[in-house]
C-alpha cells in the first residue's frame, strides 16, 4: 500500500505543470530585452524589427522557442527580420551610403525635407529611381542622423536703446509675401561675440520676392554710420522699379535717425516700422540670424572679430548662392531670382 502511494504521488508530481522553471526563464529573457531596448520604456512600444534584432542577439544565450514564447512576436515575423539581417538590401544599404554622405556634406546643417530633395536631384542624375521622403526619413532616423543645430538658444540684440526719433506706421502688417523684387524689403542688427569677448555687430537688408540678401554690413561698433553702409549700397543698385518700395525695420535708434529717413526719401522708399516689443512683425530677418547662428557654430568658438567676422561674410555667400530653400521651391536665392527674371 506504502508503495503503491509513493507511485501515485510520483505520477501526479510529474503531471503538474512545471511552472517555477518557465516563469523565471520568461522573467530573464524580459530582463534582458528591455536592458538591450535602452530608450523603450515598454515591449510593447518596440517595433517588430527590434524585437528580432534582440531575439537575432540572444539566440546563443536562450532557445529560440522561449524567446519567441516570451516577446510579443511570432515565429513567422522573426524569420522575416532574420531574413533580412542576413541578406540586407542592396538598393537599402546604397541609399544609406547616400544618405549619410550627403548628410556630413551639408555639414548635418538639413534635415529630411531639404535632405530629401538632395538625394533625389542625386538619382535623378545617375538615372535610378528616386527614394520617397517617407524612406528617407525611416532611414535617417534608424542611423541616428538629425539636425539639431537649431536648438541652440541665442541672445538678442536690442537696437532700441539710443537716441529717439521719428517713428514710422506697420506698413507691411507682416505680409512678407511679393512676387517682385525690391517691392518688399526688411532690414535687422544682430549681434554676435567672438571667443575673446569682443563683439561683432551684423546688419542685413533682405528682399522677400527672392529671400536673397541684398546688401549688409559687418562692424565692431553698432554706430550710425555702420547702419546706414547697407541702405547707401542698397540705392546705388536700386534700379527704377515703376512700383511703389517699402523697408521695412524694427523702432532701433538708427532706423528712427533722420539721417536713415532722408536716404530713404532719395530713394523713393516706403518707411515701416515694426510694434513696438514684437519680433514676429519682423519675423524674415529674424529667421536669417537664426540660420546663420545655428549653421556658422557658436559664435564663441572663433577666437577673435576677424575670424568671426569672415565666417558671416562666407556664410552670407553660401546663402545667397548654395543654400536651397523649401519655400523658394528647393532653389538658391540666386536660382530663384533667375527663374523670377525670366
Amino acid at each position: 500500500k506504502n508503495g503503491q502511494t509513493t507511485r501515485q504521488e510520483s505520477r501526479q508530481a510529474s503531471s503538474a505543470p512545471k511552472t517555477e522553471p518557465s516563469l523565471t526563464k520568461r522573467k530573464l529573457i524580459v530582463k534582458d530585452t528591455t536592458r538591450c531596448l535602452k530608450k523603450i520604456d515598454s515591449l510593447e512600444k518596440a517595433s517588430k524589427k527590434e524585437l528580432a534584432q534582440v531575439i537575432y542577439d540572444l539566440k546563443a544565450k536562450y532557445l529560440l522557442k522561449d524567446l519567441i514564447d516570451a516577446l510579443p512576436i511570432s515565429m513567422s515575423t522573426y524569420q522575416y527580420w532574420q531574413n533580412r539581417f542576413e541578406h540586407p538590401d542592396e538598393d537599402e544599404e546604397e541609399l544609406k551610403a547616400v544618405i549619410k554622405g550627403l548628410f556630413n556634406y551639408y555639414q548635418a546643417e538639413y534635415g529630411v525635407r531639404r535632405l530629401s530633395t538632395q538625394i533625389r536631384d542625386y538619382y535623378r542624375l545617375i538615372g535610378k529611381k528616386t527614394p520617397n521622403h517617407k524612406r528617407i526619413q525611416r532611414l535617417m532616423h534608424e542611423m541616428g542622423l538629425k539636425c539639431i543645430k537649431y536648438n541652440r538658444r541665442v541672445r538678442k540684440y536690442d537696437s532700441s536703446k539710443g537716441p529717439n526719433g521719428k517713428k514710422a506706421k506697420n506698413k507691411l502688417n507682416r505680409r512678407f509675401l511679393s512676387n517682385r523684387k525690391y517691392q518688399k524689403m526688411v532690414c535687422d542688427i544682430t549681434e554676435l561675440k567672438a571667443h575673446d569677448g569682443r563683439k561683432v555687430y551684423l546688419e542685413i537688408i533682405k528682399d522677400l520676392a527672392t529671400n536673397q540678401l541684398l546688401t549688409w554690413s559687418i562692424s565692431q561698433h553698432p554706430n550710425l554710420q555702420f547702419a546706414l553702409d547697407p541702405l547707401q549700397q542698397l540705392l546705388k543698385q536700386l534700379p527704377h522699379t515703376g512700383y511703389q518700395l517699402t523697408l521695412h525695420t524694427d523702432q532701433g535708434w538708427h532706423y528712427q535717425h533722420r539721417a536713415w529717413r532722408k536716404l530713404l526719401r532719395q530713394g523713393n522708399i516706403r518707411q515701416s516700422m515694426s510694434h513696438r516689443a514684437t519680433c514676429l512683425d519682423n519675423a524674415a530677418c529674424e529667421t536669417v540670424f537664426s540660420k546663420l547662428k545655428a549653421e556658422i557654430g557658436p559664435d564663441t568658438s572663433y577666437r577673435n572679430q576677424e575670424e568671426l567676422s569672415q565666417a558671416i561674410n562666407e556664410w552670407i555667400h553660401f546663402y545667397n548662392e548654395r543654400r536651397i530653400q523649401t519655400k523658394l521651391g528647393n532653389q538658391t536665392p540666386l536660382q530663384y531670382e533667375q527663374n523670377l527674371v525670366a
